[in-house]
């Protein structure tokens, strides 16, 4: 199988599964326990809170409040931030804008550049604004450090789901979310709190209490914290190298998706490398998908929370793309250990199932 749908979940290694795996048994205790072996976890824990800041933000100093997902993050986030007039756009994450849609039902949108798919920076007076990094779908890449000044006095929140492990984080956000599931560690995400930002205290304080006393958030175990943490440093130990090499493979795929008259839905200056979206024209991208699973293929029509739905994606829309064109999308999202000889492979399946369609 040449499994191409990373940013939907990215691929656990053996390296990885193995250490999890050994971590579930070395690690079964309840951290919360008053008993030796709980004091223990609470210590390996503390230190797996520095480690992951340091692997993913290059700063030992963000706070980290674990969970399960990058949905749940959003979902902390949502609960314990406190109501305000929120700013936000349409290329978010559709478990972003439930979460905020919860706060503000009508929180303003920004606009984009139809080309780029950047947003355009809007200075307002606002309480919060959540931005992505790397869009889920299309893989467009925002420059917080444009959008985050228009709005002084906000709260200001990343989401970096589809970045974290794979490039540099900025460090000009209070509140970072990140998921390990893309970045090849099982079920556990994060989100990291920046110490200097002055709402730090309180935000994790309404979060520790949201778990322990409402209990509205569920208690990671030890083995997906501690192996969340371990996988964050792989990746950063090779993220250098690995962006060149996802680059490359990347420029040469969406060359190549040309020839077959696939057109890329972003310029690859303006997008993550790690996920080319492609448009079909005359074809339905979900009956793409299903076609070259059956060729032992994986990749995506959307994003993977919308893959159900029968109305056309919101990125695409957003984007100006009418209900033909936005149906007709295709999401291929590169692994850290993507080939040359998958990309090969890719092409020739993709070349068989269009013929056949």
């Amino acid at each position: 199988m040449i499994y191409l749908d990373n940013a939907a979940a990215a691929e656990t290694d053996r390296e990885t599964a193995e250490y999890f795996a050994r971590m579930l048994v070395e690690c079964g205790a309840n951290q919360e326990a008053g008993h030796k072996e709980g004091r223990r976890l609470r210590r390996l824990i503390a230190d797996a809170e520095i480690r992951l800041s340091r692997a993913l933000t290059d700063s030992p100093d963000y706070r980290v409040l674990w969970c399960g997902s990058g949905t749940e993050a959003f979902h902390i986030f949502s609960t314990c931030i406190g109501r305000g007039r929120i700013v936000s756009s349409r290329l978010e994450h559709p478990a972003l804008t439930a979460a905020l849609k919860r706060l503000d039902p009508a929180f303003h949108t920004l606009g984009c550049d139809r080309r780029s798919g950047r947003l355009i920076p809007e200075e307002g007076n606002w309480d919060i604004a959540a931005f992505h990094l790397v869009q889920s779908e299309t893989g467009i890449i925002q420059d917080p450090a444009d959008l985050f000044p228009a709005v002084p006095g906000a709260v200001r929140f990343l989401d970096a789901v589809q970045a974290a492990g794979k490039m540099p984080l900025p460090g000009c956000a209070d509140i970072i979310a990140v998921s390990g599931n893309k970045f090849g560690s099982p079920g556990c995400g994060a989100l990291l709190v920046d110490p200097r930002w002055k709402g730090a205290e309180a935000f994790c304080e309404r979060a520790e209490k949201m778990r322990k006393e409402q209990y509205l958030a569920g208690r990671m175990i030890p083995a997906a914290i501690l192996t969340c943490a371990a996988a964050a440093e792989k990746r950063r130990a090779d993220r250098d190298a690995c962006l060149r090499r996802t680059t490359e493979l990347n420029r040469e795929l969406r060359e190549k998706c040309l020839v077959l008259g696939l057109r890329p839905t972003i310029p690859g200056e303006n997008a993550s490398p790690f996920i080319l979206h492609l448009l079909a024209p005359g074809y339905q991208g979900a009956v793409l998908v299903r076609m070259l699973s059956e060729e032992g293929v994986v990749i995506a029509s959307g994003s993977a929370c919308a893959s159900e739905t029968r109305t056309p994606s919101p990125a695409l829309t957003a984007l100006g793309y009418g209900p033909r064109d936005a149906f007709s999308g295709l999401r291929i999202s590169f692994g850290f250990d993507t080939s040359t000889e998958d990309v090969k492979n890719l092409l020739s399946s993709l070349e068989k199932v269009l013929k056949k369609y």
